[in-house]
């Protein structure tokens, strides 16, 4: 049985391109800051997932920056990425694993 964690579109999501980052304003009133490296480099897309599993080695920028963002529905963001990379979607329970900021029932926040 899995636990399934449902997280709240957030109230505010920012591409700050000068400072390559993005940040997010949740529901709740955290704030997350993510570089563009940082989100390039978490890309679940299945191309991305099979190359770390069978560890390919992928060289990315440490410059890479997000050239536009989309929002397809309501589950989360797509970033089209500097390197050509626009694969992966990112879930906002994702991007809220990624801060750090989810926890599962029972756990306390760190």
């Amino acid at each position: 049985m899995s636990i399934q964690i449902v997280v709240e579109a957030p109230r505010e999501v920012r591409l700050r391109k000068a400072q390559k980052k993005l940040e997010i304003l949740w529901s709740d009133g955290e704030l997350s800051s993510f570089s563009c490296l940082a989100l390039r480099k978490s890309c679940a897309c299945a191309s991305c997932i099979r190359d770390r599993q069978v560890g390919t080695l992928t060289l990315i920028d440490a410059e890479v920056a997000i050239d536009r963002l989309e929002v397809p529905g309501v589950s989360g963001l797509q970033f089209h990425f500097s390197d050509g990379h626009y694969r992966g979607l990112y879930p906002w329970a994702y991007l809220r694993e990624l801060a750090g900021l989810t926890t599962c029932p029972g756990e306390q926040a760190a």
